[in-house]
């Protein structure tokens, strides 16, 4: 238990740094180094030690090559991480494509209830229908295919294509809610009767593990792409329109901080604002690809 957590506790904190410090600073790679030497560890003591009762038993994952457990298990990772890479990227596209300080409210909440009523939906089609259709390993395949090509679709998503948004959004959270439910299920069918403790234990695993990751690495990777391209491309439309470079870096700064800020801006005119905001917008469409 203690080598896994600190496992999963140093490789998190590690990619969290990756926002904040250089890729080649010690303390991130000591970070990352350390994490996985402690999972190994973790590994090797779960594989090679004589125990009682191991925390993540090797032969319910080596069972029938993996299919039983360990191909459930890594399905239960990735549906868990893309339903929070979604919480990441609809949100984001809400309030910076779809929405502003003018919106009517009730707009912003009807937008913000897409992904409740997909994994809804989902979840209510796999009650009704799932012992109906049965060949369970394919209605397993079609509806994480479903989640993963739509929740991959949002990267087609702009500004102006709101609808489109939306239904992606709609569509890979209906995936999601119905892969999530028949996920944990199938890794509790991977043991026997008699460790159903241990498979719904590893099932939380997935879970948790696979949500910790995805809002990790997801935040980590928008926030240092947008704040990269922003860097380069907000300055380069502000100057274009006429700002001196200290105006730029000052529109720059105040952008997303929102309107209030942007207005205090010394030397600002309409031209400014209206190139430094198109371009600050497409630094979010770049990160969210």
């Amino acid at each position: 238990m203690v080598s896994f957590t600190a496992a999963a506790a140093m490789i998190l904190s590690g990619i969290v740094y990756a926002q904040l410090l250089p890729a080649t600073s010690p303390l991130l790679i000591g970070l990352l180094v350390a994490g996985f030497v402690s999972l190994i560890l973790f590994i090797l003591w779960e594989t090679f030690a004589k125990l009682k009762m191991p925390l993540a038993p090797t032969r319910l994952f080596t069972a029938n090559k993996g299919r039983t457990l360990t191909a459930p298990f890594v399905v239960g990772f990735v549906v868990t991480m893309f339903y929070y890479a979604n919480n990441i990227t609809w949100p984001t596209i809400l309030g910076v494509y779809f929405t502003n300080a003018e919106t009517p409210p009730h707009i912003v909440y009807l937008l913000a209830t897409v992904q409740g009523f997909g994994i809804f939906t989902g979840a209510m089609l796999l009650s009704f229908f799932g012992t109906r259709i049965q060949h369970w390993k394919w209605q397993m395949g079609v509806s994480v295919t479903i989640m993963t090509v739509f929740g991959a679709l949002l990267a087609a998503v702009k500004p102006e294509t709101e609808a489109r948004g939306i239904a992606f959004a709609f569509l890979s959270s209906t995936g999601y809610g119905y892969a999530q439910y028949l996920s944990i299920a199938y890794i509790q069918f991977g043991a026997d009767q008699t460790e159903l403790g241990i498979a719904g234990g590893l099932a939380g695993v997935a879970r948790y593990a696979g949500g910790a990751v995805a809002v990790t690495l997801f935040l980590t990777i928008l926030e240092v792409t947008q704040a990269a391209y922003a860097q380069v491309h907000v300055i380069a439309a502000a100057e274009a329109a006429g700002a001196t470079p200290s105006v730029a870096a000052a529109v720059l700064a105040a952008l997303p901080l929102g309107a209030a800020a942007l207005g205090k801006v010394a030397g600002l005119t309409t031209k400014i604002a209206v190139a430094a905001g198109g371009a600050f917008v497409q630094s979010y469409v770049h990160a969210i690809q």
